[in-house]
């Protein structure tokens, strides 16, 4: 099996994972998908767990676990409200998610993701910039509308994002100009990417 080379974000932020004391506890908040992150993380000996709140992305996730009898521990779920008790993680990450909401609705999804982590534990997560070209208007009965009431992309300016880390010390913060061929089409996107640890 190959690794997940489509996420190259999360590999540095697997490394500073594995540099970590911290017990290898992982929660995905957005972890649907045929090629689902995770499987990156559970090959490196992590106890992994993933929510996703849209059903077709969940079941190709979870076809995923069973074709490569590989227990992610993907079930449904919200991060705006994550079932999991504080501090149960050590690690967690919203890759290629977060972005689909509204911005009130990310200040929640955040203060959820740093409830579940552990004081010293690390967060990944990726904003969309508001230099990405994308400017469409979500599927109206698409799951972004449905389950989330968002119409478009949530864009943040350069600092605008740093208002949501105030409990954590952000260790790596880029902004990634990115292009690449996804599903048969040219993409261009541009995302700004922390890397954070709980105070």
């Amino acid at each position: 099996m190959q690794d997940v080379t489509w996420a190259t974000p999360l590999y540095e932020f697997l490394r500073q994972c594995n540099a970590s004391p911290l017990e290898k506890r992982v929660l995905d908040c957005g972890a649907g998908g045929d090629d689902p992150p995770l499987s990156l993380f559970y090959r490196h000996g992590y106890r992994t767990y993933g929510i996703e709140i849209a059903e077709p992305v969940l079941r190709d996730a979870q076809a995923f676990c069973r074709e490569h009898d590989m227990p992610l521990n993907v079930f449904r779920g919200d991060m705006r409200h994550i079932p999991f008790a504080s501090e149960s993680f050590s690690f967690a990450y919203a890759y290629n998610a977060i972005m689909f909401m509204t911005k009130p609705d990310i200040a929640l999804a955040m203060r959820e993701m740093a409830r579940v982590l552990r004081p010293e534990g690390l967060l990944y997560v990726n904003f969309m910039s508001v230099d990405d070209p994308d400017d469409s208007v979500f599927c109206p009965d698409g799951p972004a509308q449905n389950l989330l009431q968002s119409e478009q992309f949530a864009k943040h300016a350069d600092d605008e994002a740093d208002a949501y880390l105030v409990d954590f010390e952000i260790r790596r913060k880029d902004k990634r100009y990115i292009g690449r061929l996804s599903r048969a089409s040219w993409l261009d996107q541009v995302d700004l990417e922390y890397i954070a640890r709980k105070r």
